[in-house]
C-alpha cells in the first residue's frame, strides 16, 4: 500500500538499534548513526531502504502500542499491557464518548482517540499547561486531535462542565478527591476507571467509590513478560515491565 504524505511509518534499522516515528514526505532526508536515508517517492510499508553506510532500514506501519510509547514525554505514561485492558473494562467502542482526567503527555488519549473513532467524542482533562500544550501537539501530529475536546481545567477545584460520557478514566496522584464530582457526568451502570501506583492510594480511592455510589469495585495488576525465543536457550528476557500500576473500577449505581 502507498504511504500518503504526512503518514506516519516506523522506521527501523536491521539491526533494530534504530527504532522511531517519522512522519513521510519524500525526499526528506532521515539521519542516523547508522548513516543518512533519503525517503523515495511512492514508499510503500514492507519496504527496506539502503542507508548512506549500507545499512538496512525496514519501512513498517507503527501499532498504537508504538505510537504509545514513542509519544514526546515530560510524564509516566500508561503503557500498553495496562492499556489494553483498561479499554476492555471501562466498555470503550467505536462511538463511545470518554471523559480521561490527567491528559498528561497524551499517550493514552493516543489510544481512545483512535478506539471510539469519528463517531465517538473524548474530553481529556489536564491541569498543568505545559502537559496540555505538549498533549495537543502530540496528538495533532499524530493525526487524532479532530475527536478531542482539551481542557486546561482543574477538576479537583472546578468539577466538571455539563456533559455526559460512556467511561470514565483518571490518572492524577490523588484520585479519591475527584471521585465525587464523577456522578455528575458517568451514566448509571457505567465504568469509572483509576491507576495509582502505590496500594494505599487504590485504597483510599475504593473508599470514595463506595461513599459515591459504586458497586462491583474490582483491583487489577497486570504483568506482562517478554520471551527470547531461539534455537537453543528459549527463555524469559532478563529485564522487563513488571510492576507499573494498579487499576481499579467500579459501576455507577443510579
Amino acid at each position: 500500500m502507498k504511504i500518503r504524505k504526512g503518514e506516519n511509518i516506523l522506521f527501523l534499522s536491521e539491526d533494530k538499534k534504530f527504532e522511531k516515528i517519522i512522519k513521510y514526505e519524500p525526499s526528506k532526508e532521515v539521519h542516523t548513526h547508522l548513516g543518512k536515508v533519503v525517503l523515495p517517492e511512492n514508499l510503500k510499508y514492507g519496504e527496506k531502504l539502503s542507508s548512506s553506510k549500507g545499512k538496512i532500514f525496514y519501512v513498517l506501519k507503527p501499532s498504537l502500542s508504538d505510537m504509545m510509547m514513542k509519544i514526546k514525554r515530560k510524564t509516566t505514561i500508561i503503557y500498553p499491557k495496562d492499556a489494553g485492558f483498561i479499554i476492555l473494562e471501562l466498555g470503550i467502542k467505536n462511538g463511545s464518548k470518554v471523559c480521561e482526567v490527567g491528559t498528561g503527555s497524551g499517550a493514552f488519549l493516543t489510544l481512545i482517540s483512535s478506539i471510539v473513532g469519528s463517531k465517538g467524542k473524548v474530553y481529556t482533562f489536564e491541569r498543568r499547561k505545559d502537559f496540555y500544550e505538549l498533549s495537543k501537539n502530540n496528538l495533532f501530529n499524530y493525526g487524532l486531535s479532530k475527536n478531542i475536546e482539551f481542557n486546561l481545567r482543574d477538576v479537583e477545584k472546578e468539577g466538571f462542565p455539563k456533559i455526559k460520557v460512556d467511561a470514565v478514566f483518571i490518572d492524577v496522584p490523588e484520585p479519591w478527591k475527584l471521585i465525587k464530582f464523577v456522578p455528575e457526568i458517568l451514566k448509571p451502570g457505567h465504568t469509572l476507571g483509576s491507576l495509582s501506583p502505590n496500594i494505599e492510594q487504590i485504597q483510599k480511592t475504593k473508599e470514595e467509590m463506595e461513599k459515591n455510589g459504586f458497586v462491583r469495585i474490582r483491583v487489577y495488576e497486570i504483568l506482562l513478560r517478554e520471551i527470547m525465543v531461539r534455537k537453543i536457550g528459549t527463555r524469559p528476557r532478563e529485564f522487563g515491565i513488571v510492576h507499573t500500576a494498579y487499576l481499579i473500577f467500579g459501576n455507577l449505581l443510579k
